[in-house]
């Protein structure tokens, strides 16, 4: 299976070296941008496993903390010229956004974007096979969406383990008599996974009843997540018009 990575430049010149080097990389398709709202667009509609920003430190940086909020489990790197930049490294760092140097030398630069590519391979979930039909709930996304069929759980008061396969990967949200308790996507917990889960339209889900999670990642009532939920997808939506 192919690694997808989204690569964000303004303005791509003919010999662009980074994209160059991106398409030389086996098992890799990449796909290519010029500004934030195509980014959304294209996150919304396609799965990646990773994301490049490439240009100035502090134009790169700006625009990948805004898709951090929006896309929380993605891996996010900003390409940028020149040295590290201190006055952004720790900025990054609180984003979890890696800082990946272009330098003069190519040879650097191929080694340190196959590292990154080959970082995701470890990311990657694995897609959506084998759902057993014996499980009380099953259906697909693109017929339901998340916030739907969780409503509908929380509002019969049902105790479970919700399961969501797609291409993205696996996740799981725990419900405990109608409330979401536990929520988890990779290395994506509660609020931020349930966020993360509200955006799929693709893949399937199914309910196991009387799987309840002793871990407790999620606090508040289900009415001021799914408002909240929805409320940040409207943004992400609004910078698909920007």
């Amino acid at each position: 299976m192919e690694t997808r990575v989204l690569t964000v430049n303004t303005d791509p010149v003919f010999q662009d070296r980074a994209l160059a080097i991106l398409d030389q990389i086996e098992d890799l398709e990449t796909q290519n941008v010029r500004n934030l709202s195509e980014a959304v667009q294209a996150l919304l509609e396609e799965n990646f496993d990773g994301l490049i920003i490439e240009g100035d430190a502090a134009l790169a940086l700006e625009q990948a903390t805004n898709l951090r909020q929006h896309f929380p489990s993605l891996t996010i790197a900003c390409l940028l010229e020149g040295g590290r930049r201190t006055d952004v490294g720790s900025r990054a760092k609180e984003q979890n956004i890696e800082l990946l140097v272009i330098g003069r030398s190519t040879r650097r630069l191929r080694v340190t974007l196959t590292r990154f590519v080959r970082s995701l391979d470890s990311h990657a979930g694995t897609a959506a096979e084998g759902i057993d039909p014996c499980h009380s709930l099953i259906g697909n996304l693109n017929q339901f969406s998340a916030a739907e069929i969780l409503q509908m759980s929380c509002l019969s008061q049902r105790s479970g383990r919700f399961t969501f396969k797609s291409g993205r990967g696996n996740s799981e949200i725990y419900l405990q008599q109608g409330a979401v308790r536990h929520a988890v996507f990779g290395s994506v917990l509660g609020e931020a996974a349930v966020a993360e889960i509200f955006r799929w339209r693709q893949g399937r889900f199914y309910f196991e009843e009387g799987i309840i999670s002793q871990e407790q990642t999620v606090n508040r009532p289900w009415a001021h997540l799914l408002i909240d939920n929805l409320q940040k997808l409207d943004e992400t939506l609004e910078l698909v018009g920007v």
